[in-house]
């Protein structure tokens, strides 16, 4: 198994529309679209990178979406999804922690059991945001010892993306069908 950024336009909208839905769900409302367009656009600044553990026939085991944090020293694991064929046999927990031996990382969620999932395989300081439930976990690499330390990461604003949307409706259909071909071409690529 090999870790690689994924690249080209048509295998990073598979991979990343793969990632879209399975992390919201495809009942998910818009969320998945407006997920996939921002992250898009992030990852066409260079601001994000689509990775990949893949076998030796270049068959996609598990994949990650990572921000860059503003000053570039590190990354949020902001999606991670194993495509349903081959879950269950560790391929998510590989990839996040071959990542995590080379490279600071944070992650966010205000699942307890993803927390637990995640302080597995190395996410060990957790910290609280000040508003709502979601925590902030980090790897030994990323030197966090206060969340005020904590550099921020690359983000995208959704009310921003609902509102492009509502004003253009020729950008909405055009991600909507990046999004439906990326599904459709995401299974030959497991």
């Amino acid at each position: 198994m090999k870790i690689s950024y994924v690249s080209g336009a048509e295998r990073r909208d598979a991979c990343l529309a793969m990632l879209c839905a399975s992390v919201f769900g495809r009942e998910a409302g818009l969320a998945p679209l407006v997920e996939f367009a921002g992250s898009s656009r992030l990852l066409e600044q260079e601001s994000a990178r689509v990775v990949s553990l893949c076998d030796d026939h270049e068959r996609i085991a598990s994949l990650a979406l990572l921000t860059l944090e503003v000053e570039g020293r590190g990354v949020e694991l902001r999606l991670l999804a194993t495509p349903e064929a081959r879950r269950g046999r560790g391929y998510g927990r590989r990839l996040v922690s071959r990542l995590g031996e080379s490279t600071a990382m944070r992650v966010a969620t205000d699942d307890p059991r993803l927390e637990a999932f995640f302080t597995t395989f190395g996410f060990t300081h957790w910290y609280r945001r000040s508003q709502g439930g979601e925590r902030l976990g980090f790897n030994a690499l990323a030197d966090i010892e206060t969340l005020a330390q904590a550099p921020e990461v690359v983000d995208f604003s959704r009310e921003a993306v609902l509102r492009a949307f509502k004003r253009d409706g020729t950008l909405f259909e055009t991600y909507k069908r990046r999004f439906a071909e990326g599904l459709e071409n995401f299974e030959s690529l497991v």
